[in-house]
């Protein structure tokens, strides 16, 4: 496995951000799109990335399968689904984030069980943060 992501995939998920930034700006009336509201944006959004990352969680577990992974990877995008379904509260938005930081604790277990590159880890660290961060302001504006 490439131990550092390519340019591409950096550029690509750092741009995965976006939609989680502009979120915010959404909801307190800074961005306008039309015919979509801020609500709707955050959790299609949140949806498709919740098992976006599962999925990839997944992946990466079947190379060595870890009952853990595979589990926990299952479970991430069911509550995702759940959240979005039953949870479209500020309330949600942070059990959202919450949802997001454990995934990322499952992918330090890959790290440790070298199924996923070093590189990739240390992006997931940088990424993650930014993520909850949004989300977290999201929910603040929401009240």
């Amino acid at each position: 496995m490439n131990e550092k992501p390519s340019e591409l995939i950096r550029t690509l998920t750092f741009a995965g951000v976006i939609p989680f930034v502009m979120a915010p700006m959404m909801k307190v009336g800074w961005i306008a799109l039309p015919g979509i509201a801020p609500d709707t944006w955050l959790w299609s959004y949140a949806v498709v990335i919740g098992a976006f990352m599962a999925g990839a969680q997944w992946g990466s577990a079947l190379s060595r399968p870890d009952a853990t992974s595979l589990t926990g990877s299952n479970l991430f995008a069911l509550a995702v689904f759940a959240l979005a379904l039953w949870g479209r509260t500020p309330v949600g938005v942070l059990a959202l984030a919450v949802l997001f930081g454990a995934q990322l604790l499952l992918d330090h277990r890959q790290h440790r069980l070298r199924l996923i590159s070093t590189g990739y880890w240390q992006l997931r660290c940088t990424i993650t943060p930014l993520v909850c961060t949004a989300l977290v302001i999201y929910a603040w504006v929401a009240n």
